[in-house]
């Protein structure tokens, strides 16, 4: 080829240049193109090595797996793809073309190319981005957490997981608890919370941990949660708080904390509370720790039910053997699954390790291996018991210990009354001497403050207003074992029908703590001389006691014949020198104590309530150490009462007078209050007063009353006295002091107002005067009351309502000021004229504390709140509002539209109120924790103050099915489509 041809192309490419420029750019093209091979081999090499340097920081994230790139090295690696993909298509038209070295313009164009793209390949070999490309990887929003059981097919489990979802839709709270004995199945229902796919709606970082008993520990925890880098060398606790605290402060976290034994200072961890909607959840087996740890909800987590425990023992076994349906194992399977004390924990690992028993005999043999379950290697049950036994050694004092042992002799399950389960401590010496010194009620609160304290360790389970406690199967397997291996705690227990011949048994007589129910006879030749303590409650077979059973028993403390049916007790009774406690209580055919209860010097409670005994025995003089006395009052056709005995008792404490012959006692309760004022030491009195004039006369002349001690008392004035008052039956905790006041008038009343500054829960009933609460007695004399009931008041008008000045009380001037700010329940009943409940305005702290409203019929009631008064009852949470024929509107329009009424308001219920139309005249109020709403016969109800944005929270509506067909929903198919699926038709308001 030609010069000319080679040149020919380059030329017509720079044809506007100069002679000067167009040989400078020819020879540039030339060089360009002769440099082609090279450029090509320079580009590959740094395609090479940018390639090692992205394969390089690839393994390095590999080994960093935890940490994260910058978002300029996910830049960067895209750059390096791109570039990746042009010098391929460079090496492509390098490949296939093949230029000739007289193809100078082509060869040179691609050169150029080529050139380029190395100076890029290069940079990006350079980029700064490359020398701190690792950052910590933000936490997942949830770690789910792998092999969680379901607990779909289990109601229990599941109620508790739904009420716990549904606190957390309630913005109002913010620290929820839940609780409930070890193995109950509380880390299953936390583990299905923490998976659920609500709550990885509701929060945008989910947070489950388990809680230790050492802070650093459970705070670096979260830290690792929330993939901050604390170091090898552990940063201060004061640090990470603040880097916890950065990095929480601005997001809506769910803190789960499980197996919590303590009190925990989240923000001490560095956890900011109560902000942006964030919550934080507590799981314990400790009653103490959500009180201590200010838990606003509590969800109590219940054992399963009989039929929810063997369906998991039988699932959990039928996977692997299906034998356990056949008909000869199935009864012991049973058998197996109710040793398991309905718990999720010891359902599971025992029934896994019966899954491979083949046949009738090897289940026969595993079941008669539980039976001394603490001594089983068996790993649920190990754990279970470890868990307990660390319980019970925690206690670290002997005697807290003892009362625990003592409280496995009473069934499982059974209730026993705190009152009395202390009294029984008492007798065996647990509480310490009780002398000149120390008195009964010091004693009865040290044992008070020990049951509390075995309740808030999860050893004992409360009962309603710690009214009784009760041991679950466990804790009582624990305590029996326990009481095995020490002689000083040797149990004998007989509970069922079939028990063993005790003339011929020796286990009975050499323990120290005997139980036996369901006796016909009594055995009367052994030594029992061991024996401190003999229940025979609850034998209503037990009709004789022998007339020597009694006499070697010298060393007995306490003896129960609680509930028996025996006529008479038995001469050998002299022989109980050092009784300390006998309850003869419920024993109805028994009419008098024998002469020789005279003999018992050192007995100090003495219980024979419900019997047929006359008032007051004679031998009962003798008693001189009698701390506890409860008596009946019955009618004896001796008019002479030994009434006098009373006074001789000088060192009684607590005194219940149970009234069974009214007419009677009304004849004979001066004379009888008489004696009972010149006791110096009662300071627990139970009785009637037939009027508050009697009332009057005794406090004048009660020598304890009168020295201002710490008194307790439950006063019924005007009216027989009753065995369970009706509004202590309402209260969650034990009210000591109550006042019932009855068919009383104005000219009676100072008595009351005497007792009324020291009463916690009072009820009004037939007062013939009083029209408003603030008339009766004066607003300083209810400060205390934390229970309140009015009742067949039929002159009532209104409960409180303002003044402009000042009221007058007997000619005394009473300044108005805040009214029963310690009342926490309100119940009106049956009153007549009542026609508005609280009227306004109020001072400030007025019902301050007021959490249940309830009212029943009262027929001419218009309006509960009026006049600004709503404002004041920030607390209440429940409201009943029954049998009032007259009122049309709960809440008025002359509330603020800006205020928050009712915040706390979670129960409404409105029954039989013919002519209530309205709820609320607006329909802005949040109802913020409304969850039940109850409506039964309330015909003229036709609309709901509920819109798509207020009562979040609401879970059920209930009503009969008629009356929510009538609803008008003011063409608003949304609410009702929201409504819909949480209404139930009932035809019976409770249910």
């Amino acid at each position: 080829m030609s010069g000319v041809e080679v040149v020919a192309p380059l030329v017509g490419e720079v044809g506007a240049l100069g002679v000067g420029e167009l040989h400078t750019t020819i020879a540039s093209k030339i060089a360009s193109s002769r440099n082609l091979d090279d450029n090509y081999n320079i580009l590959l090499k740094d395609m090479e090595k940018l390639l090692a340097i992205k394969k390089d920081k690839e393994r390095e994230i590999q080994r960093n797996n935890h940490k994260d790139t910058t978002n300029a090295y996910k830049l960067w690696t895209n750059r390096v793809s791109d570039a990746a993909e042009e010098v391929q298509k460079l090496k492509v038209k390098y490949k296939e073309k093949m230029l000739p070295w007289w193809r100078i313009r082509r060869r040179s164009r691609l050169s150029e190319n080529m050139v380029k793209k190395s100076n890029c390949v290069r940079e990006l070999v350079k980029d700064e981005c490359l020398r701190d490309f690792l950052v910590d990887k933000p936490p997942e929003p949830v770690l789910k957490e792998l092999n969680v059981p379901r607990i779909s097919g289990y109601p229990t489990l599941q109620d508790a997981l739904e009420k716990t979802l549904g606190l957390l839709r309630n913005n109002k709270i913010k620290v929820i608890g839940v609780c409930g004995t070890k193995g109950v199945g509380k880390t299953t229902i936390m583990r299905n919370l923490n998976n659920n796919e609500e709550v990885a709606k509701l929060f945008e970082i989910v947070i489950f941990v388990k809680a230790t008993t050492d802070d650093h520990m459970l705070q670096e925890k979260i830290a690792n949660r929330l993939m901050l880098d604390i170091g090898t060398n552990k940063e201060h606790s004061d640090d990470v708080a603040r880097r916890i605290h950065k990095e929480l402060e601005k997001k809506k976290y769910l803190l789960i904390l499980d197996e919590v034994e303590d009190a925990i200072n989240l923000e001490q961890l560095g956890i900011p509370t109560g902000i942006n909607g964030s919550k934080v959840v507590i799981a314990t087996r400790f009653p103490r720790v959500y009180k201590l740890n200010r838990v606003q909800r509590l969800v109590k987590v219940e054992e399963l039910t009989p039929d929810e425990a063997w369906k998991m023992f039988r699932d959990t076994v039928h996977a692997f053997n299906p034998k356990i349906d056949s008909l000869d194992i199935q009864p012991i399977a049973q058998l197996v699954c109710q040793r398991c004390s309905c718990l999720p924990l010891l359902i599971y690992n025992i029934a896994n390790s019966f899954k491979l028993k083949e046949s009738a005999s090897s289940w026969s043999v595993g079941l008669e291996d539980l039976k001394p379950w603490p001594e089983l290697q068996n790993q649920g049950l190990q754990e279970l018991y470890s868990c307990l036994k660390f319980c019970y050694d925690e206690l670290k004092d002997k005697k807290k210990q003892k009362c625990f042992l003592y409280t496995s002799l009473y069934p499982v399950d059974s209730k026993v009354y705190t009152d009395y389960l202390v009294e029984c401590w008492a007798a065996q010496g647990l509480l310490g001497d009780i002398n000149d010194k120390r008195s009964y009620r010091s004693a009865r609160n040290c044992g008070i403050d020990i049951l509390e304290h075995l309740a808030n360790v999860s050893l004992l389970e409360k009962g309603e207003s710690m009214i009784y406690v009760n041991m679950n199967h466990c804790m009582r397997q624990l305590a029996l074992h326990i009481s095995s291996k020490d002689p000083e705690c040797s149990f004998y227990l007989q509970d069922g029908e079939e028990s063993e011949n005790l003339s011929n048994s020796k286990a009975w007589q050499q323990s120290r703590w005997v139980s036996m129910r369901q006796l016909l006879d009594l055995p009367t030749r052994q030594d029992r001389s061991m024996v401190l303590t003999l229940l025979l409650r609850k034998n209503p077979k037990l009709t004789t006691i022998p007339q020597t059973f009694f006499e070697n028993m010298s060393s007995l403390l306490l003896l129960d014949l609680y509930g028996s049916m025996i006529t008479q007790l038995p001469s050998s009774l002299s022989k109980l020198t050092g009784l300390r406690g006998l309850f003869l209580n419920r024993c109805e055919l028994l009419e008098s104590l024998s002469s020789e209860i005279g003999s018992l010097q050192f007995l100090e409670v003495l219980d024979i309530r419900d019997t047929k005994v006359t008032f007051i025995p004679l031998q009962i003089g003798c008693l001189t150490n009698l701390r506890c006395l409860r008596i009946p009052f019955v009618a004896s056709e001796d008019d002479a009462q030994n009434v006098h005995v009373i006074s001789k008792l000088h060192r009684l404490e607590e005194l219940t007078i149970q009234v069974i012959s009214y007419e009677q006692w009304c004849n004979d309760a001066e004379n009888v209050l008489q004696h009972v004022a010149s006791l110096e030491n009662v300071t627990d009195l139970r009785c009637c007063f037939p009027s508050s004039i009697i009332l009057r006369e005794f406090l004048s002349r009660s020598k304890s009353w009168s020295c201002k001690q710490q008194n307790s008392f439950r006063f019924f004035v005007g009216c027989q006295n009753s065995r369970r008052p009706q509004i202590l039956e309402s209260f969650e905790y034990k009210i000591t002091n109550y006042l019932r006041y009855c068919n009383g008038g104005q000219e009676d009343d100072s008595a009351i107002i005497e007792v009324l500054p020291k009463t916690d829960a009072f009820e009004l009933v037939c007062h013939k005067d009083i029209k408003k609460l603030s008339n009766f007695a004066g607003i300083v004399c209810l400060e205390r009351i934390r229970g309140l009931l009015i009742k067949k008041c039929n002159k009532v008008l209104t409960i409180v309502s303002a003044d402009t000045s000042s009221n007058t009380m007997n000619g005394i001037q009473i300044e108005t000021r805040v009214i029963l700010p310690n009342l926490e329940k309100l119940y009106l009943e049956n009153l007549l004229n009542l026609k508005c409940v609280f009227r306004g305005p109020l001072h400030s702290g007025t019902f301050s504390k007021l959490h249940t409203l309830s009212l029943k019929n009262c027929p001419s009631l218009r309006e509960i709140f009026s006049n600004g008064a709503i404002q004041h009852f920030s607390e209440l949470q429940n409201l009943k509002l029954e049998d009032c024929s007259k009122i049309e509107i709960l809440i008025s329009k002359d509330i603020e539209p800006e205020k928050d009424v009712l915040p706390k308001l979670e129960m409404l219920l409105l029954v039989n109120l013919p002519n209530f139309n309205t709820i609320c005249s607006t329909h802005t109020l949040a109802w913020s924790s409304l969850e039940l709403l109850r409506i039964h016969n309330c015909p003229k109800l036709k609309t709901l103050p509920l819109d798509s944005d207020n009562a979040v929270n609401l879970k059920s509506i209930k009503g009969q099915q008629e009356w929510w067909d009538e609803l008008e929903w003011t063409n608003n198919d949304e609410v009702y489509q929201r409504l819909q699926p949480i209404f139930a038709a009932s035809n019976e308001y409770f249910s």
